[in-house]
């Protein structure tokens, strides 16, 4: 089965209505309408047809990113500077040229790029976030420099309002403070690595396809001035498996292993994508195991060194804390007592649905992340941008190439 031509421009703007609905925080009040959007994705993305993605739907897209920025620009949570006005025109503009990109000279795309590029960087000098995530990045970067253990250390600095979720563990994996420490050292702030990973996986995704009004979509969907602005650490798990994925689609399905592992060594929840991989017939399960080790040497001096306090605070710290209220999905509405046979029994769905499709591993990814934070314990914003950008991403790929080549092989 392939992805339908009809229903390709809906699976399109059913993702980019889940990130705007999770931007506009009308989730909080109507959570159901964000599972409603997230099932519509989930089943309407694989029936048959060829995938091809008509240029009013992108133009339709990269209206609601221009009307949710405009509905709930990024000013909360965060000490501003001139600059962040400054920085959120520009994002409008990058929204409204996205828009238009389908119905103008492909020669274009480059502007485009450029005006995201400097859209993300005004919001950076728009100022520093108030936000645990990028208090622990920033403390953690330089206890390295002093030759602390991150997952030791406490973070006095994290802001009391809004409600945070930690301020005494690194709740990450260590990838997370590798790869964002030398921003830290080099620039000031962790930001700047964050978001060229984002630049970068747009960048990627463009280049490989050819495809650039989708390539820009994913890095101008709603939420993603935010995630910038905000530290979160998505953009380095959609820079991994971007990446990961143009060089096995390039014949370096070995090299591939860097990436991918990388991105499982960053956040827990890659966890769940890893039976994609199995059944990817270009990645395979050698290559998995081979993934899932690199990824768990890195973690591994950490967990040497102290190996109680990294299981408290990457393992219990997810599995035992209190339930988040704030938590957009329907987590808080299952009985205890069923609440991992529900998780369960929705991912073994998600997968069944994912490899008997052949639509692709990051189209397939996306897929299984909203069917995992419609019943993941914590889910905020942020989850749901990151499953809209690879469903984009997904739908960028396989409408590269002519019908009948546009998918991985999937065994019959």
């Amino acid at each position: 089965m392939r992805l339908s031509s009809e229903r390709a421009p809906v699976v399109l703007l059913g993702a980019v209505v889940v990130a705007y609905l999770a931007v506009t925080h009308l989730t909080y009040v109507f959570t159901a309408v964000l599972a409603l959007a997230s099932l519509v994705v989930v089943l309407l993305a694989f029936l048959p047809g060829d995938g091809h993605v008509p240029r009013w739907a992108i133009s339709v897209a990269g209206g609601l990113a221009l009307v949710a920025l405009v509905w709930e620009p990024p000013v909360s949570n965060v000490v501003t500077t001139p600059w962040l006005n400054v920085g959120i025109a520009v994002g409008a503009v990058t929204a409204a040229a996205v828009a238009m990109l389908p119905w103008v000279p492909q020669r274009w795309w480059w502007v485009v790029l450029l005006v995201l590029a400097a859209g993300y960087v005004l919001v950076i000098l728009g100022g520093p976030p108030l936000i645990d995530v990028w208090v622990i990045l920033h403390d953690s970067a330089l206890g390295l420099l002093r030759g602390l253990n991150p997952y030791e250390m406490h973070f006095p600095d994290v802001p009391a309002e809004p409600p945070v979720q930690t301020s005494n563990c690194f709740n990450y994996l260590p990838a997370t403070f590798l790869l964002t420490a030398p921003s830290q050292w080099l620039f000031g702030d962790v930001r700047w690595l964050e978001t060229g990973y984002l630049f970068g996986a747009v960048a990627l995704l463009g280049w490989h396809t050819r495809r650039w009004p989708l390539a820009l979509l994913v890095g101008a969907l709603p939420g993603t001035l935010y995630v910038v602005q905000q530290a979160w650490t998505e953009p380095m798990l959609l820079l991994g498996l971007v990446a990961g994925y143009v060089l096995i689609e390039r014949g370096r399905a070995n090299w591939a292993i860097v990436p991918i592992a990388l991105a499982l060594a960053t956040k827990q929840h890659m966890v769940v994508l890893v039976p994609l991989l199995a059944f990817w017939p270009k990645f395979g399960w050698r290559r998995v195991l081979v993934t899932f080790g690199a990824a768990a040497a890195v973690c591994l001096p950490w967990v040497i060194a102290d190996p109680g306090r990294f299981r408290t605070c990457t393992v219990d710290f997810f599995l035992f804390a209190p339930m988040q209220n704030r938590s957009v999905s329907f987590y808080q509405l299952i009985p205890a007592p069923l609440g991992t046979l529900v998780v369960v029994a929705v991912l073994a769905l998600a997968y069944w649905l994912v490899i008997r499709s052949r639509t692709g591993f990051l189209l397939g990814a996306g897929v299984v992340l909203v069917a995992f934070n419609l019943v993941n314990k914590q889910t905020f914003l942020n989850q749901w941008v990151f499953a809209a950008e690879l469903i984009v991403a997904g739908l960028a790929v396989i409408s590269t190439t002519p019908v009948g080549d546009t998918r991985d092989p999937f065994p019959e």
